[in-house]
């Protein structure tokens, strides 16, 4: 019981500085979660059937698409990268097909490729049937995976959220007892 009632005395004070300490919690997590989009951004590549790309290192890459809210030039798209030594670039379908937006763009995961080694690969996309005048407004994006930190901190923006708007509920049920 008494840690209740140092709660309901001090509330004012525990609203203040919870508001504080959540709130720049809150803040660091939002920054986190851009931060972790950008820095995760290897390359983009415009929308055409063929093209050569060079990878620096080996490793896994995520494909991505990248283009305007509601376009449907995606549409049934079938994706290939093909090594220098002609195999084909061992790959999956993402598990999850996260996808991220702005007011104007809109990004979704589409596959993972696993590089084996550094060097020029051919990257194909079939089914495009000719260039659209909207093509220069798509693109095709290579990350690296960035989906376990960015949920992280989506976890840590909702909790950081949780707590702020607890500190101030607190901080007004106490304001008003005074």
């Amino acid at each position: 019981m008494t840690i209740l009632t140092s709660i309901h005395q001090y509330g004012i004070y525990l609203g203040i500085a919870g508001f504080i300490i959540w709130g720049g919690l809150l803040g660091y997590c939002i920054n986190g979660v851009v931060r972790t989009m950008r820095q995760a951004r290897l390359f983009s590549v415009p929308l055409v059937d063929r093209q050569e790309i060079d990878f620096v290192e080996a490793g896994r890459v995520v494909l991505c698409m990248e283009g305007p809210l509601f376009s449907k030039r995606f549409a049934n798209l079938e994706y290939d990268l093909t090594g220098s030594n002609g195999m084909e670039a061992k790959n999956r379908m993402a598990l999850l097909r996260v996808s991220s937006s702005s007011f104007t763009k809109a990004r979704m995961v589409l596959k993972v490729y696993d590089i084996d080694c550094p060097g020029r690969y051919v990257f194909q996309i079939r089914g495009l049937e000719g260039a659209k005048p909207s093509d220069g407004e798509h693109e095709m994006v290579f990350t690296r995976p960035y989906l376990f930190r960015s949920m992280l901190y989506l976890l840590g923006i909702v909790l950081a959220a949780c707590l702020t708007i607890s500190s101030i509920v607190l901080f007004f049920l106490r304001l008003e007892s005074v």
